[in-house]
């Protein structure tokens, strides 16, 4: 019998991993909260569109939610009705209040829940080699290795399903905080003519190599790909700080870039790429894009 999945969100992530299991056999049922995206993909993909999160859900055996933050999981999770047996996996990045709040009414209506938030681009979930960082219930996880490592690796976190969205609130913050840092760096630098390549010499064979090469010249880079949108890094950091907040630790770095990221959204950049956040701190760079508008 072939397996029935509901993936509810087709932005960048659902889009991929609906492609991913599409190409593996597995019959997939969308849903987008604008429907137009779900029809694009459900085309390509000769899969069936709905127009409510419950109609996708209701004769699948599996659902994925990939949506951008706490609100837009709560609203997928208010619609479900009784449905024993289904698994019902999430993969958006969301606060472990959220997680808990989701996995107790879920669990409420018959629901095996599991916490998978994902570290990857697009490209690797196509490619089966995204990382899933997993937590919930045993039986409930076991149910969606399945499913799970055929998009990528699994790194299990714990019985509560919080501590992976802990866990993904953890990279993130590493992550774009050290682009953040970056950024800053390279704007001192170019204050004071130092070419990047220069940065790429110093920094060689240093613990900073891997992640200059990886990024530095993504960072600069005048491409208009988006692979991971400033504005939902902006509410990562946030979501950070704020768990933070919540579990009596201070995290001053941490907020400092959720309000740059912040800032740099409000300032009309709230779809490009968050290594783009160079454009905005780097004053001469930010000049450069003004001039290019007028």
């Amino acid at each position: 019998m072939v397996t029935r999945v509901a993936v509810l969100g087709t932005g960048n992530m659902g889009s991929a991993i609906a492609e991913r299991l599409s190409n593996s056999g597995f019959t997939i049922f969308l849903w987008n909260r604008t429907i137009e995206k779900a029809k694009s993909i459900g085309s390509k993909l000769n899969a069936e569109v709905f127009d409510t999160p419950w109609k996708a859900v209701e004769n699948a055996d599996i659902a994925i939610s990939l949506v951008s933050d706490d609100n837009a999981l709560y609203d997928i999770v208010s619609q479900m009705r009784r449905a024993d047996g289904l698994l019902f996996i999430n993969s958006s990045t969301v606060t472990p209040n959220a997680s808990m709040i989701v996995s107790r009414q879920l669990k409420e209506l018959g629901i095996c829940y599991v916490e998978a938030p994902i570290i990857g681009n697009p490209q690797n979930l196509i490619e089966g080699n995204a990382v899933f960082l997993v937590a919930g219930e045993r039986n409930c996880v076991r149910y969606s290795m399945g499913i799970l490592t055929l998009a990528g690796n699994v790194i299990e976190i714990g019985n509560e399903s919080y501590k992976a969205s802990i866990a993904k609130l953890v990279y993130n913050s590493l992550l774009i905080s050290s682009i953040a840092l970056l950024s800053e760096s390279l704007t001192l630098a170019d204050a004071y003519g130092i070419e990047p390549n220069k940065i790429k010499e110093i920094t060689k064979n240093t613990v900073f190599s891997q992640f200059i090469e990886k990024y530095l010249d993504r960072i600069l880079s005048n491409s208009n790909l988006t692979s991971f949108r400033l504005s939902l890094a902006a509410k990562d950091l946030e979501y950070a700080n704020r768990s933070g907040f919540d579990a009596g630790v201070a995290l001053p770095i941490i907020r400092t870039a959720a309000q740059v990221f912040k800032q740099a959204e409000n300032f009309n950049m709230k779809d490009v790429d968050y290594t783009k956040i160079y454009d905005f701190i780097n004053p001469k760079k930010n000049k450069e894009d003004k001039n290019k508008k007028t």
